[in-house]
């Protein structure tokens, strides 16, 4: 069942938990629907992460809908805030490039060798 989403892994190495971005649109909520049934499949752990941008007065709440989700499957989830835009630059290069950074940290400081988004 899983061989596609294995491929897809491959990256990943053999141990170790592997990483999870979700933002809590559609894409990332199936990933994690999905990465979970493989994870309880093949024994792999799994750490979650949500970056909130602050761009947008749904945001929090969208982070804490993946919180609870991430908490009824008993997986490990930790959001991350970004400090906002300082209005200089183009604004989606400037949070694309703090996802990535904070997302980084976040594994770094989690062991975490890959992350999924």
């Amino acid at each position: 069942m899983f061989r596609r989403l294995e491929e897809g892994l491959a990256f990943a190495g053999d141990s170790g938990p592997l990483g999870l971005a979700v933002s809590g649109g559609s894409d990332s909520t199936a990933l994690l629907a999905l990465a979970h049934d493989w994870a309880a499949e093949t024994g792999r752990s799994l750490a979650v992460v949500t970056v909130d941008h602050g761009l947008r007065a749904e945001s929090a709440a969208e982070a804490r809908a993946v919180a609870a989700r991430c908490a009824g499957l008993g997986l490990s989830h930790e959001t991350l805030h970004w400090g906002g835009w300082d209005g200089r630059g183009n604004l989606q290069a400037a949070a694309r490039a703090a996802r990535k950074a904070l997302i980084g940290q976040w594994a770094r400081r989690h062991g975490v060798r890959a992350v999924a988004t």
